[in-house]
């Protein structure tokens, strides 16, 4: 007699289902709120090309903001898995809007007799305004979403620790480097912020805080060795103090980003029955 299907469970054997795979990620696939704030970056993006086009003198080479706003959309695509990850494009939207305040020139622009220059950047605080909010609610999605426990940057179960450390004393060693022609003054931006920076990636799980040093720090190399002081103080040896701060900041940032890319590499996951650590 044939067997029938629930004769099957009985005798032990049993048919094989093939797995689900995984639908790949894309744009399309990520939580509203996660678009946004890539979208917003996007659009602020758009708003300095215009500006760009309007008024090239005022970007010689290449504007930077557009190094900063790719790097929050870059991180925010490749750590959206992570409850904090949006908050990379809150950051730099901050920097961006605080430098361009403090330094005049946002305001300056803004009020521009040129059309298009003034359009632009009010394109541009739209998008990073519009970032910011939506990273808000992508932050609470996330966290709604995250089950298992982030595992902290200096924990012994993380195999990148090392990498931190390097990270976090590369920030501190710019800091100190880039304050002590002043007398270790940490009035200036750079300082203040390198050194708040190395205890974000030191308490902070996730990686995109080892992502966002390595995103500023090479804009602060850029920085550096386009800045005319810089590089006169670099072939200065007479002035050790003026040399040995921009010695330190070069070795401090170079190490950030080594360290901050090997920090940032994501764990392996084993593939025995599924599981990731």
């Amino acid at each position: 007699m044939t067997n029938s299907p629930h004769d099957l469970s009985r005798t032990g054997t049993r048919t094989h289902v093939p797995a689900r795979a995984s639908p790949p990620s894309s744009l399309r696939s990520l939580p509203p709120a996660t678009a946004g704030t890539i979208g917003g970056q996007v659009l602020a993006s758009a708003g300095i090309v215009v500006q760009w086009l309007a008024e090239p003198a005022l970007f010689p080479g290449f504007p930077p903001g557009l190094i900063y706003i790719g790097a929050a959309a870059v991180i925010v695509w490749v750590d959206r898995r992570t409850p904090w990850s949006p908050l990379a494009a809150v950051l730099l939207s901050l920097w961006i809007t605080i430098g361009g305040l403090v330094g005049g020139q946002l305001a300056a622009n803004l009020a521009s007799a040129n059309s298009a220059l003034a359009a632009g950047n009010a394109v541009m605080l739209l998008g990073l305004a519009s970032s910011s909010v939506a990273a808000g609610f992508a932050i609470r999605h996330n966290r709604r979403q995250r089950t298992a426990p982030l595992v902290k940057p200096l924990s012994a179960r993380n195999p990148r620790r090392t990498a931190v450390w390097f990270a976090v004393a590369g920030m501190l060693a710019d800091a100190i480097g880039d304050a002590a022609p002043e007398g270790l003054r940490w009035d200036g931006p750079g300082p203040a912020m390198f050194a708040v920076l190395a205890l974000l990636v030191a308490l902070v799980p996730g990686r995109f805080m080892p992502m966002l040093s390595v995103a500023l720090s090479t804009a602060f190399i850029v920085g550096l060795l386009s800045n005319p002081e810089s590089l006169a103080a670099l072939t200065d040896p007479g002035d050790p103090v003026g040399f040995g701060g921009v010695v330190l900041q070069l070795a401090g940032l170079v190490t950030t980003v080594v360290a901050g890319s090997i920090a940032a590499v994501p764990r392996a996951r084993r593939s025995s029955r599924g599981q990731t650590p």
